[in-house]
């Protein structure tokens, strides 16, 4: 026998409140709120202009987004320098909370690891940057993912490291 049609609207409007009051998206370790008033991990590796290294401190447009990230959070940021696959390997392990150094939407770690949206499109080849975070740690990858819509830009293959 068909629902009449002011009870399926019921039935939706209900599993409309029951997703809306169940909390999602979660952090499966609660990274968004052990950051929060924290420090928040970074693993970096250089790859100008995206992360360069001046006398042993952190810059690029990659850095740069992350301190802002950082202090939207209230939390210092613990900077760790590697290789790219070494950085990631322990993002997986969620020894770190986000990996910065150029990363590109169709990484070889998007199986392994959360891809951010793109923050930057390159208009001459195509390729989009973006941001890793631990896998199933969804509040803070929406969280980042919130605080880089707005930044997000289109441009040539290097853009200028001072349009920040």
């Amino acid at each position: 026998m068909p629902m009449p049609p002011t009870a399926r609207a019921l039935r939706v409007c209900c599993c409309l409140a029951a997703l809306a009051s169940c909390g999602l998206p979660r952090d499966s370790d609660h990274t968004l709120d052990r950051i929060r008033g924290g420090e928040l991990r970074v693993g970096v590796t250089e790859h100008a202009p995206w992360v360069t290294v001046r006398d042993d401190r952190m810059d690029g447009i990659e850095p740069r987004l992350i301190e802002e990230l950082a202090r939207g959070l209230g939390a210092r940021t613990v900077w760790r320098r590697g290789a790219e696959a070494q950085l990631l390997e322990a993002l997986h392990r969620r020894e770190l909370d986000i990996v910065a150094g150029g990363l590109t939407a169709d990484s070889p770690w998007k199986g392994q690891v959360a891809l951010t949206r793109p923050y930057f499109t390159d208009t001459t080849t195509g390729r989009t940057r973006v941001l890793a975070v631990s896998p199933g740690e969804n509040a803070f990858l929406v969280h980042v993912e919130r605080f880089l819509a707005p930044r997000e830009r289109r441009g040539g293959e290097t853009p200028d490291v001072g349009e920040r």
